[in-house]
């Protein structure tokens, strides 16, 4: 395969696997980098999903100017050089936490001018970005819940992300299933959530245990002071999650057994297991609990 030319606007790709496996394997060995697995670094090896990732950036930014696609964990530039190949148009930031792949992201951006490289904690960058559209990337899988948090307490309207199998479950899933939680509650509030593609395992080097998903995001709601309220109580609430919901609220809110005077014990909302809380009965709760707070 020719050495990678972004400026023919992506004609010349490694659009086969051996071709990318091969154009990886160079840039290691060239710049001597193990990957470390404690940071969770896996690289995704199929053109074909990198190709869809980029395309389906490309649909939700065509018709706007002046966009902001940010990447997180950028790593070898696999996603990178795609993003910026397909998407000429935008602006592409890409996050990475570990210096030892500045160079080959240098590579990159010599290439393809749309492209922007940080070194540094996406963590704390998504929180400091302004003017984000989109965020994509192959989130680290020790810090893919924190990641989560922090895009939806950015406000940002996008997301197109890939993460454990397991994870994207628990996105999805639905009041009184294994995988429902906090979490759940949180982004579904937020969040029209989507999983798009599944990627076995076998489309990774390291080959991790688990199969990956591909998740949409598509902002609904924006974080604010009632969400924060939402997010504290839910917290609260599923660490008592086979509790009934009264006594579990009771604790969260620290009243005392006097709280039935205060709420209305008709509604079967009380009755429920924590577990059993849909995103709606949470709302209902919340907004009882900013009341009861503003008592205390």
């Amino acid at each position: 395969m020719k050495e990678l030319d972004i400026q023919n606007h992506g004609n010349i790709l490694p659009y086969t696997r051996k071709d990318l496996v091969s154009w990886i394997r160079t840039r290691l060995k060239r710049y001597n980098i193990k990957l470390r697995k404690r940071l969770s670094q896996i690289i995704l090896i199929d053109p074909k999903t990198l190709t869809f990732i980029a395309e389906k950036i490309g649909k939700i930014i065509e018709d706007r100017s002046n966009v902001a696609i940010l990447e997180i964990g950028a790593g070898v530039g696999n996603l990178t050089m795609f993003l910026g190949c397909k998407n000429s148009n935008a602006l592409v930031i890409a996050i990475e936490i570990d210096n030892r792949f500045a160079s080959i992201l240098k590579e990159i951006k010599n290439l393809c001018s749309n492209t922007e490289i940080v070194i540094g904690d996406a963590l704390n960058l998504i929180k400091s970005f302004r003017g984000i559209d989109v965020v994509v990337g192959n989130i680290p899988y020790h810090i893919t819940s924190d990641i989560l948090l922090a895009i939806a307490k950015s406000n940002i309207k996008y997301a197109l992300l890939t993460m454990q199998r397991d994870v994207a479950d628990r996105l999805v899933s639905k009041p009184g299933t294994k995988n429902y939680g906090k979490l759940s509650i949180l982004m579904q509030i937020l969040f029209e959530i989507d999983i798009v593609r599944i990627i076995p395992s076998t489309l990774f080097r390291p080959k991790p245990q688990v199969s990956s998903a591909i998740i949409f995001l598509k902002r609904k709601k924006e974080y604010n002071e009632y969400i924060k309220n939402v997010e504290e109580l839910t917290k609260c609430l599923f660490s008592y999650k086979r509790k009934l919901v009264l006594k579990a609220f009771t604790y969260c809110i620290n009243k005392n057994k006097r709280l039935e005077k205060e709420i209305k014990m008709e509604d079967n909302i009380w009755r429920k297991r924590v577990l059993q809380l849909t995103v709606e009965d949470v709302m209902n709760l919340t907004n009882i609990y900013v009341e009861l707070k503003k008592k205390n």
